[in-house]
């Protein structure tokens, strides 16, 4: 549900679901009623659903409530799916270009085309399966441009021999992405959007005219620690810890013999600082001090704080200037200061960040705390439209699945297949460059046939929007010719020679030279090569290779004028000369 700019937004997390329906009403973001509720049972581990039912379950009663508050039918809802979940592929690819050609955006476009599919296909190859079945590919980032290995902001309107691009591309696997979209069927709820955790987080909590800074948001969770950092004006990366909150409840169960359930009730007690009490599966009871407490679970706390810095410094390359925590599992005593050591920060730079921070979020100010935070920014990401929706669409009958930030439309379908750039756009041929007479010649190879694209059985192109479902029947491109460039292509008529002999026309060929050495009209002119062509220089003795007679065949005087003039064999011949030759005598 999403009329008059309202969300169901839910946050399915490891212990707990928190699902809220939040109105945009102008920059204000206002949440018209929340419900939370935790699991029964250990039904999710490290943010991944384990138990479908037992998890619709508690979103059905979310839903329910939700509607009973608000008199209201709820029909879709946005979601989010956990960092753990998030996989990132780093490729590259080169395109050769002409040096005297600048590059374009269609340069650019089957570059980053090329770029992606070579991440599918890495994929792939890493995966034990087909990746392109298991995997969702959520879109990419160009990191770096470069123009014969030069790194460059913009190639628009550069000139090189290739130009090359790093992408990354991030990928979801597909068991994730089924099973929050069958516990939204088993609920009868559509998916109103997907996005990711952290990216859900960072949009509330490092706000635009923060991402200068180089800020770790951390979201500690019960079965993950999700990570986004910022710098330069974005949030350029994000990771995960496969360690959380459940992690430090387990070390209590251990260390006193406790439940689960137990043990996850005493770990929130030690954050009131107050003595706990507690009884133990044997039916012990125990008293102790907070301080005790954390004493005894200090290496787990430190070995998370640990496993979360050495994330972040491999995500940034240094310490960050300040860390943000978020998530249940933050409220854990002394869990920031650990962090801030393990960072050698100090510890005023490591803070944990609730609702209360939040701009422009009103109403429900009982949902507060570090908890509250993604649940909002699954909200708020879907109401800007930032977030991810689910397509299934049919290329030549393969089902294909897309997840995308806006509609998605043919292109996106196919490079989500892993259409390359030259299956889709077709390559042109490669141009040829040479000198002619000095002079650079670059000769250009032939277009490309373009795919033949159809879609629900009507002629369509790479720019059509699909819609869910939508049938696609695709012919890959085909190549143009490299180009050729023979010497008769270049001659003209300035190049030729007309002469008259006896009153009849002779058309002469200029000289043609590649590289110093004479060569017919019909020769293929190499890459590169030197060429000339001149008017030939000709002498009177030249032409009788183009009459018949022979003159030591014939008897008597030789007679021999150019324009009137009497001439002898050695004598010049130029364009347009009139040449009589005749004898006195007849021939033997």
């Amino acid at each position: 549900m999403k009329g008059g700019q309202q969300v169901f937004a839910l946050d399915i997390g490891t212990r707990t679901i928190a699902g809220l329906i939040v109105k945009k009403e102008d920059s204000i973001y206002k949440i018209l009623a929340h419900e939370i509720i935790e699991h029964e049972s250990r039904v999710m581990y490290d943010g991944q659903i384990h138990d479908i039912e037992a998890v619709a379950n508690g979103v059905k009663t979310i839903k329910e409530k939700l509607e009973r508050k608000l008199d209201i039918k709820l029909e879709r809802a946005a979601v989010a799916a956990a960092g753990r979940a998030l996989y990132t592929v780093k490729s590259k690819a080169v395109i050769k270009t002409s040096p005297f050609i600048e590059i374009t955006r269609e340069n650019i476009r089957d570059l980053e085309a090329d770029a992606l599919s070579n991440a599918i296909q890495i994929l792939s190859e890493k995966s034990s399966q087909d990746g392109l079945k298991n995997y969702y590919c959520v879109g990419f980032s160009p990191i770096k441009w470069f123009l014969e290995d030069e790194a460059l902001d913009n190639l628009i309107g550069q000139k090189g021999s290739n130009i090359s691009v790093e992408i990354v591309a991030t990928f979801l696997p597909r068991t994730v992405v089924e099973s929050l979209l069958t516990v939204l069927a088993r609920c009868d709820l559509g998916l109103e959007s997907l996005t990711l955790e952290p990216i859900a987080a960072g949009d509330v909590v490092v706000l635009p005219s923060m991402r200068r800074l180089n800020i770790a948001l951390v979201d500690i969770g019960a079965g993950t620690s999700d990570i986004a950092i910022s710098r330069d004006g974005s949030i350029f990366a994000y990771g995960m810890v496969p360690m959380a909150g459940d992690e430090i409840t387990e070390k209590i169960c251990e260390e006193y013999l406790l439940s689960f359930d137990e043990g996850e009730r005493v770990k929130r007690e030690l954050a009131t600082g107050k003595t706990v009490k507690f009884t133990d599966i044997l039916g012990s009871q125990w008293e102790l001090s907070a301080d005790k407490l954390l004493k005894s679970i200090e290496s787990v706390i430190n070995e998370l704080s640990a496993k979360i810095a050495r994330k972040i410094l491999e995500l940034n390359g240094k310490p960050p200037a300040a860390v943000l925590l978020i998530g249940g599992g933050s409220l854990m005593p002394g869990l920031s200061e650990y962090i801030a050591g393990n960072l050698e920060l100090p510890k005023e730079r490591v803070g944990v960040k609730g609702r209360e921070g939040l701009k422009n979020i009103l109403g429900s100010e009982d949902f507060s705390g570090p908890f509250s935070v993604t649940p909002i920014g699954i909200a708020v990401n879907s109401l800007k439209g930032t977030h991810l929706s689910s397509y299934k669409v049919y290329i030549n009958e393969k089902p294909i699945n897309i997840l995308a930030q806006d509609k998605p439309t043919v292109l996106d379908a196919l490079l989500y297949a892993g259409k390359s750039s030259a299956e889709i756009f077709g390559r042109p041929g490669l141009a040829k460059t040479f000198t002619l007479n000095g002079k650079l010649v670059v000769a250009k190879g032939q277009m490309p046939k373009p795919a033949i694209i159809s879609m629900d059985g009507k002629s369509a192109d790479i720019n059509t929007p699909v819609h869910d479902g939508a049938v696609i029947d695709f012919t890959p491109a085909q190549d143009g010719k490299n180009a050729s460039a023979k010497v008769k292509d270049y001659i003209t008529d300035t190049d030729k020679m007309i002469i008259k002999i006896n009153g009849r026309d002779f058309l002469i060929d200029p000289d043609v030279k590649i590289s110093g050495r004479l060569v017919p009209p019909e020769e293929e002119i190499p890459e590169g090569a030197s060429v000339t062509i001149h008017p030939k220089d000709m002498i009177l003795s030249d032409i009788f290779n183009l009459i018949s007679f022979k003159p030591e065949s014939m008897t008597g005087k030789l007679t021999m004028k150019v324009n009137g003039i009497d001439a002898g064999f050695a004598t010049p011949i130029k364009n347009n000369d009139e040449i009589d030759i005749f004898w006195e005598n007849i021939p033997k």
